[in-house]
């Protein structure tokens, strides 16, 4: 059982295990789970409302299997660091179809930015959800942003071109691409291309 009001408090001072604890929670699929997350999102909504006009800006980045999309968000998070603001990053990484387990493995591809204190980076599995993002990577987005990181970066499992709830929750998309595949009618198709 989760003390779902001590939770919120550590997140509003910004303590980074209770940002861990709660990202998890609203992952949870477990019905008590469920609850507490629903309380704690509950109590967090009034506080980032509060935060400022619109609170965090929220980035989607997406694009093909191994584009860059790590490496792109370690040098835009540190270049934001640089800037003075504070970057949660959420990352998406794909669950095997076989055995539901999932390589957790992006925060690795981000060594300066993991170390960064205005930094705080939280990999998570798709756990079988299509579309790039996990089940519940729009209410994560809520946990960072409570906790006073003003830019939240998501970074989705490497898609393909239908792929784009992403977009949806996000205030700003960025598709990354490799140079020269397809031609010029595979440019003019629509689905993620139209709303990077």
């Amino acid at each position: 059982m989760v003390n779902v009001s001590d939770l919120a408090d550590d997140l509003r001072i910004g303590q980074r295990a209770a940002i861990s604890r709660a990202i998890t929670l609203v992952e949870s699929r477990r019905a008590d789970h469920r609850a507490e997350a629903r309380e704690l999102l509950g109590l967090l909504t009034p506080a980032v409302s509060d935060a400022g006009a619109g609170g965090a800006i929220r980035v989607g980045v997406s694009g093909v299997p191994g584009v860059g999309k790590s490496t792109f968000i370690e040098a835009l998070g540190m270049h934001l660091i640089d800037e003075g603001h504070r970057v949660g990053v959420l990352t998406v990484d794909p669950s095997s179809v076989r055995t539901g387990g999932s390589v957790l493995g992006d925060k690795t591809r981000m060594p300066r930015l993991a170390v960064r204190p205005d930094a705080y980076i939280r990999p998570s599995p798709s756990a079988g959800t299509l579309g790039g993002v996990a089940r519940a990577t729009s209410q994560a987005m809520t946990v960072p942003e409570a906790a006073g990181f003003d830019v939240i970066l998501v970074e989705t499992v490497g898609v393909g071109q239908s792929e784009i709830p992403v977009a949806g929750m996000v205030d700003t998309f960025c598709f990354l691409t490799i140079a020269r595949t397809g031609d010029q009618l595979q440019g003019l198709k629509k689905g993620i291309l139209e709303i990077a």
